[in-house]
């Protein structure tokens, strides 16, 4: 038996695919990481390959047991982005070589035509959400509509989560988290909803088996062995959406726990025992047992990782460098911005406005630079936030007083003490930022050991820094403006939309 053991971890995002190995005590031992390919061949669609995703997968893999020979694989984890749908066939076979990913909002029609037959309060009453393009079961019916082929010959719809961890083990499941992500699950039964198949016109025998994220799903088949180096088969658990992952590892392991996460997509949420039930809200079921509540930014992280493509580009592998720019610059202006506002709808809103809108900067004037729009972009994802997590502090029956804050961008201090002045919490980062992976290693390592995720993470998550919120009266008037200009702006944005209908 070998001194060094722990779990192998496997996270798909959209802009970076990485592996893991973690130790026992939940140390992060080492990282690797490969860049997937994004396609938008048309206005609000967004498609990547599972077969990309999974060659990176096997390189990181790879990479990581050559460097670390002698660690001992107990188990396997892997976390992916959410609301990708990956048809495959009854031997495996990918049906679509690009599939559409979390942000695609091609299914835009389906929804309106569900919409109009299932009330916004029936919506939520069945699934504790509102429809949106972002769920698995439009996309599904759009593949229906559009490529009747494929939709004929898919034995299954598969998560990214799920299509590796078949690849991985030739078992086919998905979890809780996953399955509440689809619109198609009925959030007090905890499972499929034959009225809601029936209504979207999908067989619901083309869906997986629901289990919970910490269980063992199977092991690795002989020749996934051989591809990885790995020396036995190894259990593979299964895991659970990004979103989930990400937020186990970033301390929501108990009830009342709030989270401000600022990855690609940003959110705000509580750990609840019951959905908050709110057409301005979404819900998800978690990794463990019990609900997410959260609103969410299609382009939270992802508005900062324009600016810096935009303006701050400094080489190729400058990305870190351009980061550290960007709040070096921004830190010098003051709280408001001097004016500047910044709506980061890159790629649209879900519940709190249209799917058609756009980024917006309002409020340029002749002394604005660089460093203005920089504090602006980085303002602006914490005010829609803060819309919320006023909706959250509205039907949550606790008081938040303090929040972590997680992702990539809690790497930013400056940006962590502006969420604390803008939500007026205490906020709080981790010392291991890279949640997403943790909390896949969590679960796997739960799954192996017999162990209940809630306690490995107890043991696991750690605080690292803490900020304290300032009374800046500047960010209150700048936020009663941008909710105003908000409002304002969703005529002009639902026009977009008129493009491409």
């Amino acid at each position: 038996m070998s001194e060094l053991q722990g779990v192998l971890v496997v996270d798909i995002g959209t802009e970076t695919v990485r592996s893991a190995l973690i130790d026992r005590e939940g140390k992060i031992l080492a990282l690797a990481g490969r860049n997937p390919s994004f396609s938008s061949p048309r206005p609000s669609w967004a498609e990547q390959s599972p077969r990309e995703w999974w060659e990176l997968s096997v390189a990181c893999m790879r990479e990581l047991l050559e460097r670390f020979p002698d660690f001992e694989v107990l188990a396997i984890g892997v976390s992916a982005q959410m609301h990708a749908v990956c048809p495959v066939d009854s031997h495996g076979n990918l049906l679509l070589q690009l599939v559409p990913i979390w942000c695609d909002k091609r299914s835009l029609s389906v929804c309106k035509r569900v919409a109009s037959l299932l009330s916004p309060e029936k919506q939520i009453e069945k699934t504790a959400n509102l429809i949106i393009p972002n769920w698995i079961g439009p996309k599904v019916a759009w593949i229906k509509e559009n490529l009747p082929e494929v939709y004929r010959h898919a034995a299954y719809f598969l998560t990214a989560k799920d299509y590796l961890n078949y690849l991985l083990t030739g078992e086919i499941a998905t979890d809780f988290s996953e399955a509440s992500g689809t619109f198609l699950f009925s959030w007090e039964k905890k499972t499929w909803d034959d009225d809601l198949f029936e209504l979207f016109g999908l067989d619901k025998e083309k869906f997986p088996q629901i289990i919970p994220s910490f269980k063992v799903i199977g092991t690795t088949k002989e020749d996934i062995n051989e591809l990885l180096g790995l020396k036995n088969s190894v259990p593979v658990v299964c895991g659970a959406g990004d979103m989930l992952c990400l937020l186990l590892g970033g301390g929501m392991f108990e009830e009342g726990r709030s989270c401000d996460v600022g990855g690609t997509a940003s959110d705000v949420s509580v750990f609840t025992p019951s959905p908050l039930l709110s057409q301005k809200l979404m819900n998800l079921h978690h990794a463990i047992p019990g609900w997410i509540s959260f609103g969410i930014l299609d382009s939270g992280g992802g508005s900062v990782r324009w600016l810096r493509d935009a303006l701050y580009r400094l080489g190729s592998n400058n990305g870190s460098a351009s980061y550290q720019l960007i709040d070096e610059e921004a830190a010098q202006v003051p709280p408001g911005a001097e004016g500047l506002m910044f709506f980061p709808y890159l790629l649209g809103e879900r519940l709190l406005g249209s799917p058609n809108a756009r980024g917006v900067f309002l409020g340029i004037l002749p002394h604005h630079r660089r460093a203005h729009f920089a504090r602006a972009v980085l303002e602006g994802v914490c005010f829609d936030l803060k819309m919320s997590l006023d909706e959250i502090e509205r039907l949550f029956p606790g008081e938040i007083k303090e929040m972590s804050c997680i992702g990539g961008g809690a790497r930013s201090d400056l940006w962590s003490q502006i969420k604390a002045d803008i939500y007026q919490k205490e906020v709080f980062t981790l010392v291991e930022s890279e949640g997403g992976i943790l909390g896949a290693g969590i679960l796997a390592f739960s799954g192996f050991s017999g162990i209940a995720p809630q306690e490995v993470a107890r043991t696991w998550v750690k605080e690292k820094k803490r900020f304290h919120p300032s009374d800046t009266g500047e960010y209150e008037k700048t936020y009663k403006r941008f909710k105003e200009m908000h409002d304002l702006l969703q005529p002009v944005f639902e026009r977009f939309g008129e493009e491409v209908s």
